[in-house]
């Protein structure tokens, strides 16, 4: 279909070159159809980028729902430590442009369209803090502590994702800070258990 053909075009440059940067033309050159053909489905660069990521958007919530649900007899630590290797392997191994994608909008959203970028990802942040805090909550923690077991691994997670944006393809790199920063965190949130 010749929708699905253009948005994944527009994906593949938007990871690439930037919003910005990708033209009509750029998305049209891989799929081999004329600019004027994608105004039969698009009104503008604008309603696909949108269209990009709603869709987008879709499939990482899906993925936040899948992922936990498939962990449900797995222990709290592996659980969280198996969420933080998925998504380095999606990034680094996989090269999963939905993924690659998402990050670079809410780092860098596009100038003329922060306003809606930004508003999109809350949906997926809201979605990633619920599924941590139902899991943190699933091993009978206090209301309280589940929330701090929820804020400070999504903080955690965070700091992974922008070092995978940042760090390039050095898996080794980013494995040796995820080890020994996550021995670390684990820990201290250990001892945080244990007063509960």
């Amino acid at each position: 279909m010749r929708v699905d053909e253009i948005k994944r075009s527009a994906l593949e440059n938007f990871v690439v070159k930037s919003y910005e940067a990708t033209t009509l033309d750029d998305i049209v050159k891989t799929i081999g159809i004329k600019k004027q053909s994608i105004y039969s489905h698009f009104k503008n660069k604008e309603a696909i980028f949108l269209s990009v990521m709603t869709s987008v958007l879709t499939k990482e919530i899906a993925f936040i729902n899948d992922f936990f649900s498939s962990q449900e007899e797995t222990s709290l630590d592996r659980t969280l430590y198996a969420l933080l290797l998925k998504y380095r392997d999606r990034y680094l191994l996989q090269d999963d442009a939905e993924l690659k994608f998402l990050l670079r909008m809410a780092f860098m959203p596009p100038f003329d369209l922060q306003k809606e970028t930004i508003a999109q990802f809350h949906l997926y942040n809201d979605a990633l803090e619920k599924a941590l805090l139902t899991l943190f909550s699933s091993y009978h923690l206090s209301d309280q502590v589940a929330q701090e077991g929820m804020l400070s691994f999504q903080h955690f997670l965070d700091g992974l994702l922008v070092e995978l944006i940042y760090s390039g393809s050095s898996i080794d790199r980013i494995d040796k800070r995820l080890g020994i920063s996550w021995t670390i965190y684990w820990e201290g949130f250990s001892k945080r258990l244990q007063e509960d």
